[in-house]
């Protein structure tokens, strides 16, 4: 039998209370600034003078909170925040002669600025998904310099990297730096110069990351991950990093290979690849320590892996289940095996999966086609894989036998996803 959601526990519940109760405030302002927004002048300036204020009694307030409050609220109270603040610019009704763009950037901005304090330690992870409220996180930076993690999903072309630039100074304590498309040089040197804790950067696809940067991430003696891919910093200068830097544990393949360039002494220290992975006979036969493997492009023979013992994490995209020896890589190490995922591959044994993967926790299938089982097979309810297994995703799969019809022996299940 499925395992129910949980009840929401009473931390939770409080926190979220706590959110609501300062968004109510957030709500209130906007209704206030609408309706003075249709009346007069006089009338519009008054509300700004009355928000302003308030928007000051609640930074007292938030500052008198326990610093534990704070990390559990920040990430909700600043997320719904900033979702209100950006329907209000985007839904303004304001068009008198009174109003100009640069005092409603600056009202915007003092209202984010409400709910940010020193111990802000991190953001929702979509919060800065647009570009006013990428720009609304930017501006504030100043107000979080405890910020350990940012991550700035923007994807608009036209976006302007400058004004960050000139704002990470503040973030000295920063230990996740995600800016894929649009990161630059000049952000790379900021970087290096004050965020020297950092452990994770990811700026793939910045084509104005060049070769340029690399004196500069060779000061981020902490890093453990570093995805340059798509970025203009050639091979010899990634091999460069791979091996100066002491830390790094996850190693991102690009489509050219570098395989056979990394280190001797750093060889060890690789838990983590993803990427291009041209020959696995390399990679089994060097990297003896990976833990977390993925493969964007399947090459012919993966039967190779059956030798990475350590690997724990293994997720493949696009393949043929017979064609690409992935039983034979299951043999070998699917007891050890916590997590799998597989993404558009072709005729995937379910039956191999349930009785060659005894400890998966997590499986997850995007677009596979599964064998049909044969009419004889009957699967043993009381196999470890349906006890173990607490996280089941099958998204859009054709299923030409009765394999999802096993998804009730699944006991342990918290999360379930089928579409």
């Amino acid at each position: 039998m499925l395992q129910l959601k949980q009840p929401m526990t009473l931390t939770d519940k409080s926190v979220e209370e706590c959110v609501n109760l300062y968004c109510g405030a957030c709500v209130r302002w906007i209704s206030e600034l609408r309706q003075a927004e249709v009346s007069s002048r006089r009338e519009y300036w008054i509300s700004t003078l009355r928000v302003l204020a308030e928007c000051r009694q609640i930074e007292r307030s938030l500052s008198e909170l326990p610093h534990i409050i704070i990390e559990m609220m920040s990430p909700q109270l600043t997320r719904k925040f900033a979702d209100l603040i950006y329907d209000y610019d985007k839904t303004s009704y304001l068009k008198q002669s009174f109003w100009n763009q640069e005092s409603r950037n600056s009202l915007c901005i003092a209202m984010f600025r409400s709910v940010l304090t020193p111990h802000i330690y991190k953001y929702d992870d979509e919060i800065a998904s647009r570009s006013f409220t990428h720009d609304l996180v930017v501006q504030t930076l100043d107000c979080v310099p405890e910020l350990r993690k940012l991550h700035l999903p923007l994807t608009n072309a036209k976006h302007d990297p400058a004004p960050l630039a000139g704002v990470i100074h503040h973030l000295t304590h920063l230990q996740i730096f995600t800016y894929n498309d649009h990161c630059t040089d000049e952000v790379i040197e900021q970087l290096g110069l004050h965020c020297t804790h950092l452990k994770k950067v990811s700026v793939c696809g910045s084509s104005r990351v060049t070769n340029a940067s690399v004196q500069h991430l060779l000061q981020l003696q902490k890093l453990e991950f570093l995805n340059l891919s798509g970025t203009l910093i050639d091979k010899e200068h990634y091999v460069l990093l791979l091996s100066e830097l002491p830390q790094i544990k996850n190693m991102v393949l690009r489509e050219d290979d570098i395989l056979d360039h990394v280190a001797e002494n750093n060889v060890h220290k690789i838990s983590h690849v993803s990427g291009y992975v041209q020959d696995i006979s390399i990679l089994a036969q060097r990297f003896r320590n990976i833990t977390n493997l993925d493969i964007y492009k399947i090459p012919e023979d993966l039967s190779g892996l059956a030798a990475l013992t350590t690997l724990r994490t293994l997720r493949l995209t696009r393949g043929h289940y017979a064609r690409n020896n992935l039983r034979a890589v299951l043999t070998g190490i699917g007891p050890r095996l916590i997590d799998l995922n597989l993404i558009l591959f072709k005729d995937v044994n379910f039956q191999d999966i349930v009785t060659l993967c005894p400890s998966l926790a997590s499986l997850s299938m995007f677009k596979c086609t599964l064998l049909p089982l044969d009419p004889d097979t009957q699967l043993d309810p009381q196999l470890p894989h349906f006890r173990n297994l607490t996280s089941l995703r099958l998204i859009c799969i054709y299923d030409r036998g009765r394999s999802c019809s096993y998804i009730q022996h699944y006991v342990s299940l918290k999360t379930i996803r089928l579409f």
